[in-house]
């Protein structure tokens, strides 16, 4: 059947229709519409394609009426636009919009930390919160309470009701910091965020136990925020440099490369260097970074795979997603 004839039917085409052109079952066909992250990525791309293709139209405008929903995901920005927070809420945006949902959003961010609380002025069938520091979690348990509620990039769990999706910083420190240990660094140490992300606090969690458990100090520092000059300003506190260095995000590792460079130090012939996020340009710094990558655009997809399950009445459930590493020539000769 080819997809010209199939198009120009008058008659509604099914997922069922989809599924015998793209020579799939109908549940990996269903699976797309829906976002589920776990579809192969060129499985997804080629069934998306083909979708557009046949002009596919989920009947979620019926859907709702009979389950009386508005079909609108509500996005709350809750903290600044850091590169996680970007990728990972364009990503909410598109699989919705694959899945139907009509996306309304409001900026929550004030300034310094602060969290307006005032979220969702009208009816919608779910909320996606992108957090990342304390005041977030209790708003997320609030509205828990009467609307079905995903909260990204947080670190707690088993919140009563809510569904959360986050990357599992303590494994990403880990690869970072025994990924040094493995090149021969006994001298580390670790430039963290602020202390008010939960962020910060794991990721320094995962340095420590690895320096713990290699039997080396964990050095530590603390920058006043995630931004490259709050880097490099933490780093001038350090009479000697370590022989490694991971930094808590790839901003902070910019700041610190260019104090190493600025003494005279060479990376990584006498410091080797890891960042966490791979951010756009990352590998385009002097060195190329090594980092942690983490799969914000699966975050986003399975965010809205949560929310529509919730939205069926399914429990909250807490979703941990595996970072990788990265490795370029800031820590490899």
């Amino acid at each position: 059947m080819s997809t010209r004839r199939m198009s120009s039917k008058s008659k509604r085409v099914s997922q069922a229709d989809v599924a015998a052109l793209a020579g799939v079952s109908t549940n990996t066909v269903s699976r797309v519409v829906r976002g589920d992250p776990e579809v192969s990525d060129a499985t997804r791309r080629r069934i998306t394609a083909l979708l557009k293709e046949v002009d596919y139209r989920p009947n979620y405008a019926a859907r709702s009426l009979s389950a009386k929903r508005t079909g609108v995901l509500h996005v709350a920005l809750a903290a600044p636009m850091f590169h996680g927070h970007g990728r990972s809420l364009l990503s909410v945006v598109s699989a919705a919009a694959d899945a139907g949902f009509h996306v309304s959003m409001s900026n929550l961010w004030v300034r310094d930390g602060v969290i307006d609380s005032r979220i969702a002025p009208f009816d919608v069938d779910a909320v996606v919160i992108l957090g990342g520091q304390g005041p977030t979690v209790d708003m997320a348990v609030e509205l828990g309470r009467t609307v079905p509620t995903v909260l990204l990039l947080a670190s707690e769990r088993n919140l009563d009701r809510i569904s959360t999706v986050s990357v599992d910083n303590v494994r990403g420190s880990r690869l970072a910091t025994e990924h040094l240990l493995r090149a021969g660094v006994d001298s580390m140490v670790h430039l963290a965020g602020p202390t008010s992300w939960g962020d910060s606090g794991t990721r320094r969690e995962g340095f420590e136990q690895a320096c713990r458990e290699a039997g080396i100090e964990a050095r530590v520092l603390s920058a006043d925020s995630w931004n490259a000059r709050d880097g490099y300003d933490a780093m001038t506190s350090l009479d000697q440099l370590p022989q490694g260095l991971f930094a808590a995000n790839d901003q902070l590792a910019l700041g610190a490369m260019r104090l190493i460079h600025e003494r005279g130090a060479s990376i990584p012939g006498d410091v080797k260097v890891v960042g966490f996020d791979d951010m756009d340009g990352a590998d385009c710094f002097a060195p190329p970074l090594t980092t942690i990558r983490q799969p914000f655009d699966r975050v986003g997809r399975t965010a809205v795979r949560l929310a529509r399950q919730m939205i069926e009445g399914g429990p909250g459930q807490d979703v941990v997603i595996e970072p990788e590493l990265v490795i370029r020539s800031s820590s490899s000769l």
